[in-house]
C-alpha cells in the first residue's frame, strides 16, 4: 500500500507475494469530531516515512505492543497462519529475505543475506548468497536447506507435500531445482525452462524460513511429502523455542500475552536495546484507549475507528499518525454454498448493496478521503490502477436493477422471500466478521437491511479465529482485509486463480486464471498490470468479491520510545523491531 505499482493482495497471512489476513478490532464511535493525521513525532512521516519518530536508544525496558487478536497457528506459510497478527508476533523471530520500508520499497534483509540477485534469465536463476555468520539460536548456520523446506511447503505439489494448504504458491510452483553449496551458503533456485516469475523477490520474504534442523531432529523426512507434511503441522502447533531472527519466544499465554527476549545468537548489525517486547492481545476495542492511557500497552497499530483515533490524540505523551497503504476491505461470497454459485444472485446481491453508505457509516465518519475502491488489484494513485467495478452496478445500492437481474434470472419474490427458478426458497445467509470489529458489525447490518429488499434474509455471526475461517470456507458472506505488498503479480495470482490459497471462496475461471498467471509470469510490468486488469474486469462480472475501501491505518506510540513508525504493507510497524527502544536522555 504505497507508491509506484502496488498490489491489493498480501496477508490475511504470508506467502510469497502474498497477502496477510487482516484479524483486527475496529470499533464504532459516537464522535465525530474531526482530528488531525498526526501530532508532533509522526509529524514528518508524510515527508520522511522511513525514518520519522528516529532517534538513539538507551539499554533496558520492555515494549508493550497492542494486538487485536491472538492466533491459531505458528506457521505463517498456511492458509490458517497467514494473518497479520501472526506475522507481527513472528516478525523478531522468522527471517526473511527481503521486507518493504514504510515508504513502499522492498529492501534486502543484509543482516541475513550478502546477496540477492537473478542471474539468468533462461532459465530464470536466483542466487542467494546467505551470510556466513547467520545462524538458528541453537547455533546452526541457516542454510540451502531451510530454503529447500520453505519450496516444499508452498510448492503445492503432492510430490513435495502430501497435504500441505500453503497460503500462496505464487512462484514456488515455478521452481525447477533449488541446489545448496558453499556449505550450504549459496542457494542457487532455478525455475522450469520457459517459466518466469516477475516477483522473485516475494520469495521468503512475504512468508519466511523455518528450521529445517528442528524438523529432521523431530523425525520427520523431509525426502518425503509426508515428512514435509509432518513438519509444516509441526511448526504450526509448536510454540517455537527457536529464532532467526533478533529476538526468541520467552512466554505464551493464550489469549493474554506473547512474551519475546532477546536472542544470544542474532547475528544482525542492530542489537536490541530493549529487554523484552510484549505483544498483548486486546480483542475488546472499547479496552485499547484505556490500555493505554493505563499504559499497559506502549503502542498500537490497530484497525483505526474514530474512537481509537480521537482517544490516542488525547493521551498525554502519545504520538499517532493516521496513514493509507496496502490494506483494503471488502466482502466475499462463498461460491461453494450452491444458491451463491448462481452468477445472477451474486450479481444481483453485490448490486443491491450501497457501498458509499457503508463508507459512510464506517471508514468515512473519521476518514474524509475514504471513497469506494474499483479494483481487486491495485489503488486509485496508481498508473496501473482501472475501476473495473463500478460498471458492473455492483456496490450502487440499485435496488430495482438487483431485482431486474434476477427476474431475468427466473427468480421472483414471494411474501418477502426469494424463491428460484426451481421453486426453493433461498435460505439465510451467515454474514461473518471477527469479533469486536464495530465497523464490521455496521457493515452487517446495512448488508441485512439491503438485501432483505430483494427476499434474502441474513444472519449476522462473529468470528474469533479469522484464519480458520477462511481456510474452512465457514461462511456464505464474510468481509475482511487483505494487508499486501508493493508486489501485485504474484499477489494477483495467490487470490484469484483456481484453487490457491487465498482463493477461500473457491472462484474459478479458466480465462481469469490465464490472464492472472500470464500476468504474474511477466517481465514487463506494464503488460502485467494490463493482463491482470483484464482478468479482474472479468471477475468483476461474475461478483466474487465487492470491494469496499482502501482502508486507513493508526499507528500510536508514547514518545519516549523512538523508532516505531508506521508501515502499512504487510511487514507492519514491526519490520525494524529491533531497533525498537527507550530513547535516549
Amino acid at each position: 500500500m504505497r507508491t509506484r505499482s502496488k498490489g491489493l493482495t498480501g496477508l490475511i497471512a504470508v506467502a510469497a507475494a502474498s497477502l496477510l489476513t487482516l484479524t483486527a478490532c475496529g470499533g464504532g464511535s459516537d464522535s465525530n469530531k474531526e482530528t488531525p493525521t498526526s501530532n508532533a513525532g509522526f509529524a514528518d512521516c508524510e515527508k520522511s516515512p522511513n525514518t520519522c519518530n528516529s532517534g538513539n536508544t538507551k539499554p533496558g525496558g520492555e515494549y508493550i505492543f497492542g494486538l487485536e487478536q491472538s492466533f491459531t497457528s505458528w506457521n505463517i506459510n498456511t492458509e490458517e497462519g497467514n494473518t497479520l497478527v501472526a506475522a507481527q508476533a513472528l516478525s523478531g523471530v522468522i527471517p526473511q529475505v527481503f521486507k518493504s520500508d514504510p515508504s513502499g520499497t522492498l529492501q534486502l534483509n543484509s543482516d541475513l543475506l550478502a546477496s540477492a540477485e537473478l542471474t539468468n534469465q533462461n532459465p530464470q536463476t536466483v542466487v542467494y548468497k546467505i551470510k556466513p555468520d547467520a545462524v538458528w539460536n541453537d547455533g546452526t548456520a541457516i542454510s540451502a536447506d531451510d530454503f529447500i523446506l520453505a519450496w516444499k511447503q508452498n510448492s503445492g505439489k503432492k510430490e513435495h507435500c502430501s497435504e500441505c494448504t500453503p497460503a500462496s504458491t505464487s512462484g514456488y510452483d515455478l521452481i525447477k531445482t533449488i541446489v545448496g553449496s558453499d556449505n550450504g551458503k549459496t542457494v542457487t533456485v532455478t525455475f522450469e525452462d520457459g517459466k518466469t516469475y516477475a516477483d522473485w523477490k516475494g520469495l521468503y520474504s512475504t512468508d519466511g524460513l523455518y528450521p529445517a534442523h528442528l524438523a529432521t531432529k523431530q523425525g520427520f523426512d523431509l525426502n518425503k511429502p509426508e515428512g514435509v507434511n509432518s513438519a509444516a503441522n509441526w511448526f504450526s502447533e509448536t510454540v517455537p523455542t527457536w529464532s532467526g531472527g533478533p529476538l526468541v519466544i520467552d512466554t505464551f499465554n493464550k489469549d493474554q500475552s506473547l512474551v519475546l527476549k532477546k536472542n544470544d545468537k542474532w547475528y544482525g548489525k542492530v542489537k536490541p536495546s530493549l529487554d523484552k517486547v510484549v505483544f498483548k492481545f486486546i480483542i475488546d476495542q472499547g479496552s485499547v484507549i484505556p490500555a493505554l492511557k493505563n499504559k499497559e500497552i506502549t503502542g498500537m497499530s490497530p484497525q483505526p475507528n474514530a474512537a481509537l483515533v480521537n482517544g490516542a490524540a488525547e493521551t498525554p505523551g502519545v504520538i499517532y499518525r493516521i496513514g493509507h497503504g496496502y490494506q483494503w476491505e471488502h466482502l466475499d461470497l462463498n461460491l461453494k454454498n450452491k444458491y451463491l454459485a448462481d452468477v445472477a444472485l451474486r450479481q444481483a446481491i453485490f448490486t443491491a448493496i450501497n457501498v458509499k453508505s457503508v463508507i459512510d457509516k464506517t471508514y468515512g465518519v473519521f476518514d474524509k478521503a475514504a471513497k469506494p475502491l474499483g479494483s481487486h488489484n491495485f489503488f486509485p494513485g496508481d498508473p496501473n490502477y482501472k475501476d473495473v467495478v463500478s460498471p458492473t452496478g455492483q456496490g450502487s445500492g440499485d435496488v430495482e436493477k438487483a431485482k431486474k437481474i434476477l427476474t431475468d434470472a427466473g427468480y421472483k419474490i414471494e411474501g418477502g422471500k426469494l424463491i428460484t427458478k426451481t421453486g426453493e426458497a433461498v435460505p439465510t445467509l451467515r454474514f461473518r466478521h471477527t469479533k469486536g470489529n464495530q465497523l464490521r458489525a455496521t457493515t452487517g447490518e446495512l448488508v441485512q437491511a439491503a438485501l432483505k429488499n430483494i427476499g434474502l434474509d441474513i444472519k449476522i455471526e462473529v468470528t474469533e479465529t479469522l484464519g480458520k475461517t477462511l481456510s474452512t470456507a465457514d461462511y456464505d458472506m464474510i468481509i475482511f482485509a487483505w494487508v499486501g505488498s508493493p508486489l501485485y503479480q504474484g499477489a494477483a495470482e495467490q487470490n484469484w486463480v483456481t484453487g490457491n490459497g487465498g482463493n477461500y471462496g473457491s472462484y474459478s475461471n479458466a480465462e481469469v486464471d490465464k490472464l492472472t498467471n500470464d500476468g504474474a509470469r511477466s517481465l514487463d510490468p506494464k503488460k502485467a498490470a494490463d493482463l491482470i486488469n483484464q482478468g479482474d474486469e472479468l471477475m468483476s462480472k461474475e461478483a466474487y468479491v465487492l470491494p469496499i475501501a482502501q482502508k486507513p491505518t493508526l499507528t500510536f506510540t508514547y514518545s519516549d520510545y523512538v523508532n516505531v513508525r508506521d508501515n502499512a504493507t504487510q511487514w507492519s510497524p514491526t519490520y525494524n523491531i529491533q531497533e525498537w527502544g527507550q530513547k535516549a536522555a
